[in-house]
């Protein structure tokens, strides 16, 4: 920071080009250790005190004991949860290539 100052750096530049590329990869991970909590919350407060959702669905049909169709939001919300932490790992691996080794063949 200070090298970036002497030479001139503006506090956006440095924040732009020092600090962000830094802290990318460490609030990728932190958010993608946080979606699997927020997830859970998220089905909880649906089937709590809602009126739509996956979680007041699976809720509403496990009275019946309806497991032909609670097994496919459960596998839904699973897919989903996949594919977002697939999209934050690639994004971290494409946003700071340095902080992934390449893996050992």
């Amino acid at each position: 920071v200070a090298k970036a100052q002497t030479l001139g750096g503006n506090s956006w530049t440095m924040i732009l080009r020092l600090v962000l590329p830094q802290v990318m990869p460490r609030l990728i991970t932190c958010v993608r250790l946080a979606l699997g909590p927020a997830w859970l919350f998220l089905i909880a407060a649906e089937a709590i005190a809602s009126t739509e959702g996956l979680g007041y669905r699976i809720f509403l049909v496990r009275r019946y004991l309806s497991m032909d169709v609670i097994l496919p939001y459960v596998a839904w919300i699973t897919l989903l949860a996949v594919i977002t932490d697939w999209l934050l790992v690639r994004l971290s691996q494409a946003m700071s290539p340095w902080a992934h080794p390449v893996e050992a063949r």
